[in-house]
């Protein structure tokens, strides 16, 4: 079943109406690859109510965050209009950083920043996916649920809603191929549609080909429940990155392993890349054009090192980033950013 859209803003000269049967694949748009080109960066400043006495420390991994991508790409900070003080303190002189305050009070961009598509023609707009606090899990959520629309307001971008809950981690997308979790994206405490409904909607609103569905991210992930983007990742059109261990008592031997056999059944090739114990190597960004890659690091050689040699080889540069303090909140660089596409 196709959802109806609603175009918030005036909606590009190519496209004078959106009728009820109309959806952002038929339109002409979809969600551009990681490693393609970016306009920017989005990203959004951890705010004090969320985390207490953790936020100085995850504010100063941020900002490291901020100030490399920005040496490479544009910025766009997104801040609380009562903490645009302090985000100007950390990030107001970096070169490239752009920071807007306004209504912006959960800093998963992943996750919560708009999932921007691209027409045919280069121009820009957001997928509306919907947002319930990764299930309702936490208090204050429902101040959360305009934190996508505010930002697509501020950039100026279209919005085409959907009724679907998505959170940008829960889905990688390939050469028009996307593979979601069903311990996430068919939680019930996210939707109650039946599989297919899912399945049609995604690729409706993202403009996809093909949907693969792997039983479950890496436990245990009581946030999440499993977000994609902590397991695997598209490094090519044909290749999967995916984390795998040999620890037989690791409850994550058997998903690993399942999620190969399935991606080695959809004709896609599989890279491995060990999982560590102190950090999840697997939520990297690739930065703009895709010669680069942000890795989350915890310090230890002996932890970071084996993840990084393979990391290496895909990338013309790999910029490994201290990111405990990330790490400790539940994520790592992938779901503090969030590509604009060129």
């Amino acid at each position: 079943m196709k959802a109806l859209f609603v175009i918030s803003m005036t909606i590009l000269a190519a496209v004078t109406s959106v009728e009820a049967k109309d959806t952002p694949k038929s339109l002409g748009y979809s969600f551009p690859d990681e490693w393609e080109g970016h306009r920017g960066t989005m990203m959004i400043f951890p705010a004090k109510h969320s985390y207490g006495a953790k936020t100085e420390g995850l504010r100063r991994e941020f900002t490291t965050i901020a100030q490399v991508i920005g040496k490479n790409e544009p910025v766009e900070v997104f801040c609380l209009s009562k903490e645009e003080a302090e985000c100007r303190k950390l990030l107001g002189a970096t070169p490239n950083v752009t920071i807007r305050a306004g209504d912006y009070p959960i800093d998963w961009a992943r996750d919560n920043a708009p999932m921007v598509l691209r027409g045919r023609g280069g121009e820009l707009v957001s997928a509306g996916f919907r947002f319930n606090g990764w299930g309702k899990k936490y208090q204050g959520w429902e101040d959360d649920i305009a934190t996508r629309d505010n930002i697509s307001k501020a950039m100026k971008w279209p919005i085409l809603h959907s009724d679907l809950v998505l959170e940008g981690g829960s889905i990688e997308i390939g050469g028009g191929i996307g593979i979601v979790t069903e311990s996430c994206v068919l939680n019930p405490n996210r939707t109650d549609w039946p599989k297919q409904k899912v399945e049609d909607e995604l690729k409706s609103m993202l403009g996809l080909e093909k949907v693969i569905w792997i039983k479950s991210g890496l436990m245990p992930d009581p946030t999440t429940n499993g977000h994609v983007d902590g397991l695997l990742k598209f490094v090519a059109n044909d290749t999967v990155l995916l984390h795998t261990t040999d620890l037989k008592s690791d409850v994550n031997y058997s998903i690993c392993r399942d999620a190969k056999r399935i991606l080695l059944a959809n004709d896609l090739k599989v890279i491995e890349l060990p999982l560590m114990d102190d950090m999840v190597h697997m939520n990297f960004y690739i930065g703009s054009g895709g010669d680069v890659a942000y890795v989350p690091i915890c310090g230890d050689p002996d932890q970071d090192e084996p993840a990084l040699k393979v990391i290496r080889k895909l990338f013309d540069r790999t910029i490994p980033i201290v990111s405990n303090k990330l790490a400790q909140a539940g994520g790592g660089i992938h779901c503090y950013t969030q590509q604009i596409p060129k």
